[in-house]
């Protein structure tokens, strides 16, 4: 089963945003809410929690809830370097919302 694929250039992206930060630990991959739209997936550093499913892909550690990951499937994280600001775009194999599982994030820390 596979929980996250990362798209071109997404990886050392991530990688490097940790690094500058002095961050470490797992890349949660979470349902977020804005309070007037559908749940979208983003991405926060966090910790694993006994009950997570948790993938290595490319030297990261990325985490998922069993409920989001039913909910969402499969996800995808490409990277876009948009004027000197990361962002990642966030899809899934299952849409979590009016927007087929898509939304633009940075990392939250």
């Amino acid at each position: 089963m596979f929980l996250v694929t990362l798209g071109p250039g997404a990886g050392q992206a991530v990688k490097s945003l940790l690094s500058e930060r002095g961050i470490q630990g797992p890349v949660r991959v979470e349902l977020q809410f804005t309070g007037c739209c559908d749940p979208s997936l983003g991405l926060i550093v966090g910790t694993i929690r006994e009950s997570d499913l948790v993938e290595e892909v490319d030297g990261l550690t990325f985490v998922i809830s069993p409920e989001t990951h039913e909910l969402a499937g499969e996800v995808y994280i490409a990277y876009k370097d948009d004027a000197g600001r990361d962002v990642f775009v966030v899809t899934s194999s299952k849409p979590v919302g009016e927007w087929d599982g898509l939304i633009t994030c940075s990392i939250r820390m």
